[in-house]
């Protein structure tokens, strides 16, 4: 598909009170597709927020461009600017809602604003209200809903002048995991049903995992991976990445915990990936029964990442060095192996 965000080299710097400035986003090259979900991830302070506001043009870039549909953000007047941000919906983690207004004020809000008569203003809130699945809360006000009627209000407001581009800043941080996955299920039917583009800044791998298509990792205002999710996660190149997916799956041990396990297992221990290539799974049990050695399970986690396992395995290895070392280096044709250090 092609994309209908672009990043040219993009930086933005924010002016500090002593000293340089403070680049928030650094040299940033990424195209971003029409029609998919994008996941924006990284550790505080890692540029995500600064990144997505550029793409709404609430910041603009200090250098390079960003080109939205065929616009350039830096070259648009304030009657353009505001053309392009109707067409970039945003939702919010505290769900910015009016407290003042109704659920149908709020979500009528935007329409408002864009100067639709009172009639087109009704019926529209009435379709969104009924897409979001709140019909029954449109007369009721912010204080009267649970956090996750407040996120639907949030999303309908978004939708109302039906944008092209969706944000979403943390949008189910704020949520438990039941009420996440609803708001998931109803954001993942935004882009099937409408086809919106979504772009989603989060620190949540089930986010990421439930509904993007890709996913883009920053470090220090860089873009350090970009690309399918199962892809990145299941074969990561930085250590922030890496980093990452561990910190969430827990699958591979600390040093702390590789410490603990050596006072009960006085074998070689042996970290193996789980992956989705044809045939990996069967190759790991046919050579781990292929060899003089027995193993021993002693750590691990698997998980379920675009519908393709995903995660890794350490075992206890025991028997003669040379039968260990020779399944080891059969194991590594077939995947990634690392053999934890006794120090």
């Amino acid at each position: 598909m092609a994309p209908v965000i672009r990043f040219s080299a993009a930086t933005k710097e924010f002016p500090a009170s002593r000293g340089s400035a403070v680049r928030a986003v650094d040299t940033v090259d990424l195209d971003i597709e029409d029609g998919a979900i994008t996941g924006v991830i990284g550790y505080s302070g890692a540029g995500k927020s600064t990144l997505v506001r550029m793409i709404n043009a609430l910041e603009l870039p200090t250098s390079g461009t960003v080109t939205v549909g065929d616009r350039v953000t830096g070259t648009l007047g304030e009657r353009e600017l505001r053309a392009l941000r109707g067409e970039v919906g945003m939702i919010f983690q505290q769900f910015n809602l009016f407290a003042s207004r109704t659920v149908a004020g709020n979500v009528g809000y935007p329409l408002r604003i864009a100067g639709w008569s009172k009639e087109k203003r009704k019926q529209r809130v009435a379709e969104l209200l009924e897409f979001v699945g709140i019909s029954e809360k449109a007369r009721q006000f912010p204080n009267q809903l649970s956090g996750g009627q407040k996120q639907r209000v949030g999303i309908a407001r978004a939708l109302a002048t039906s944008p092209r581009i969706l944000l979403a800043d943390e949008a189910t941080s704020a949520l438990d995991p039941e009420t996440t996955a609803d708001v998931l299920a109803l954001l993942r039917r935004i882009n099937r049903e409408l086809g919106t583009t979504i772009v989603v800044i989060t620190h949540e791998m089930e986010v990421v995992s439930s509904i993007c298509d890709t996913v883009v990792v920053m470090e220090q205002g860089k873009v350090i991976e970009h690309g399918p999710v199962y892809d990145v996660f299941a074969d990561p190149r930085e250590q922030a990445t890496r980093r990452f997916v561990n910190s969430v799956l827990k699958d591979r041990p600390s040093a702390e915990t590789v410490a603990r396990l050596r006072e009960h297992f006085s074998g070689r221990l042996v970290t193996v990936a789980v992956r989705a290539e044809p045939g990996a799974r069967s190759a790991l049990s046919d050579v781990l029964a292929g060899h003089d050695v027995r193993s021993t399970v002693v750590y691990g986690g698997i998980r379920e990442l675009a519908d393709k396992p995903f995660g890794s395995i350490t075992f206890e290895l025991t028997g003669s060095d040379p039968a260990i070392d020779a399944l080891i280096r059969e194991l590594a044709q077939h995947t990634d192996v690392e053999e934890l250090s006794a120090a």
